[in-house]
């Protein structure tokens, strides 16, 4: 919106000077808002099939002082694209200030990203769109064919199938706010969430740093952390510092024995499979995986889950193995 200027018929006397302090207030104020909200949806195989038309909504986020949500449709907004998956930017509650039917003019991108490293796979940008709830206007726009289905399968693949089927939706929005006359109240902006990195933090693993257990497998040694460990498993707990946890000083000790010096043995678990187990330890992710071994990985993980009994992973194993993966 810019500054407008308007000539009336006169009597030709000239104009008053206007001082600059006089012009600063009759100038239009133009800022930028911006705003970004990062939506998490997990388990998505139970996303599916919720019905075409249904929406899973995202917790409300401000820009530019109004209230907004990203609304993901898994099957469709309508029955003709119920083979697509279709994404929205909504208007929940224009800003204090504004009338319930005022217009908001604003531009955003909703982008698809992968759970396992937070890349981008799919994003579209929308251009300057008006919302409002008045009539000739709609208070939501977006994309009815955001992705195929077929396609996020293909492209998700890794986190929908080892990444406990998580993956993130992400909206960008900006837009001009303009006020003649005074400087506008400043907008709330919502602090932009990325998606969690905890599976980027693998230097623990390998570097050995604050280790205080090691683990042989298959003639091969890992550095560990007890504390990491039986915070994960059951079992490890046990083993490592007793059945109560290490209250009891009795077992606490024998425990301690146990290990010897410092060194669990598991002699009855592949290699891979193991390396898998505790990565997913630490960072509740699994490894990339070739194709051709995920079935032999999946249904071993599957007994290693069980045996460690890490709950999540045996999910994910049933998962794999039940897709035929």
């Amino acid at each position: 919106m810019g500054q407008t200027t308007s000539k009336s018929a006169g009597d030709g006397k000239p104009k008053p000077k206007t001082t600059s302090a006089a012009a600063a207030a009759a100038a239009v104020v133009s800022e930028t808002a911006t705003g970004s909200m990062t939506m998490r949806i997990a388990g998505y195989s139970q996303t599916k099939g919720i019905g075409v038309g249904n929406s899973i909504n995202s917790s409300k986020f401000h820009a530019g002082g109004h209230t907004w949500y990203i609304a993901y449709y898994p099957d469709g907004d309508r029955e003709e694209y119920s083979d697509w998956v279709s994404v929205y930017l909504c208007l929940a509650r224009p800003a204090g200030a504004a009338a319930a039917d005022d217009v908001v003019e604003a531009k955003f991108t909703l982008s698809l990203l992968s759970g396992t490293y937070g890349a981008v796979v799919e994003e579209k940008i929308c251009t300057a769109k008006k919302f409002s709830f008045a009539n000739g206007y709609w208070p939501s726009w977006g994309h009815t064919r955001f992705i195929k289905r077929k396609k996020m399968d293909s492209r998700l693949w890794s986190c929908l199938h080892l990444d406990g089927q998580s993956f993130y939706i992400r909206c960008n929005i900006t837009m001009d706010i303009t006020s003649g006359g005074r400087r506008c109240q400043a907008a709330t902006t919502a602090v932009a969430v990325p998606p969690p990195d905890l599976h980027r933090h693998h230097a623990a693993l390998g570097s050995g740093v604050g280790a205080d257990v090691r683990i042989r497998v298959g003639g091969k040694l890992f550095a560990a952390h007890k504390n990491v460990l039986a915070a994960r498993s059951p079992v490890f707990m046990a083993e490592l510092f007793g059945n109560n946890g290490g209250k009891d000083q009795k077992e606490a000790k024998a425990a301690a024995a146990a290990t010897g010096n410092g060194v669990i043995r598991i002699d009855d678990m592949d290699l891979r499979v193991f390396r898998a187990m505790l990565q997913f330890i630490y960072t509740d992710t699994l490894p990339k995986i070739d194709k051709g071994d995920t079935a032999f990985m999946a249904q071993n993980l599957l007994v290693a889950a069980h045996r460690y009994g890490i709950e999540r992973l045996k999910s994910i194993s049933v998962d794999m193995i039940r897709k035929g993966a």
